[in-house]
């Protein structure tokens, strides 16, 4: 790590793919490990302005502990790789550790201790809340008009659909569908809604990814699912 101040560390990270560009985000440390706040982490930063250990879970995972660092794109520094509004029911999902101040559009986004959780409450969004879970499958559209909320103009809905399109390589079209059982084709979803959040690929390795699906629902919704 590198110096950023005498409060701060920094670290450096590169997104992959369009913009092939390194961005660096600083943390805050230097307290004493929580052990309890931390237990099952691999990796681990405090960040002292919000009182948190950042991490992830794999070894090789990458994390953001800086979720006010607004240099960042939101779905990057704040774990939270769908760039998932603030909401009443995140605030009861594993890993949920605050928000940030409104952007320009007035958008809150939820601020998550891993890329895991971030994930993991993403996959909740599709599976319960937008109720997708119960016929097992989804298709691209449907999904589309769900993100784009329930006032969303034609436009805004086939802009989620079009970008989605372009960071699949051209995989996914409006009429494409997910089934949950077959994770290869939720993987490719994931990525394509991360990147098209962030503007450039993400950075959370498909290793969290499937393990934020995996730890996302109860045993009784994961068989549901299967």
């Amino acid at each position: 790590m590198e110096n950023c101040s005498p409060e701060a560390a920094c670290f450096s990270f590169q997104l992959r793919g369009h913009f092939n560009a390194t961005f660096r985000s600083c943390h805050s440390g230097g307290m004493t490990m929580n052990r309890k706040a931390v237990s099952g982490l691999a990796k681990r930063v405090y960040n002292r302005r919000r009182r948190v250990w950042f991490g992830t879970y794999l070894d090789e995972g990458w994390f953001s502990a800086a979720p006010d660092d607004t240099s960042v794109n939101r779905a990057i520094r704040t774990n939270n790789p769908g760039a998932l509004n603030i909401s009443a029911w995140q605030r009861e999902r594993p890993g949920y550790v605050g928000q940030t101040q409104a952007d320009s559009a007035g958008n809150i986004t939820t601020i998550y201790q891993t890329p895991e959780d971030g994930v993991g409450a993403w996959y909740f969004l599709l599976f319960d809340r937008y109720g997708f879970g119960q016929a097992g499958q989804f298709d691209v559209i449907s999904a589309a008009r769900k993100y784009a909320g329930g006032n969303a103009t034609i436009p805004q809905i086939r802009a989620y659909v079009d970008g989605w399109g372009r960071w699949s390589g051209g995989v996914l079209k409006a009429n494409t569908v997910i089934h949950f059982a077959a994770r290869d084709e939720l993987l490719l979803f994931a990525k394509a809604v991360f990147a098209h959040e962030a503007g450039a690929e993400s950075p959370v390795t498909e290793a969290q990814i499937r393990l934020g699906f995996d730890r996302s629902l109860t045993r009784k919704a994961r068989k549901r699912a299967a």
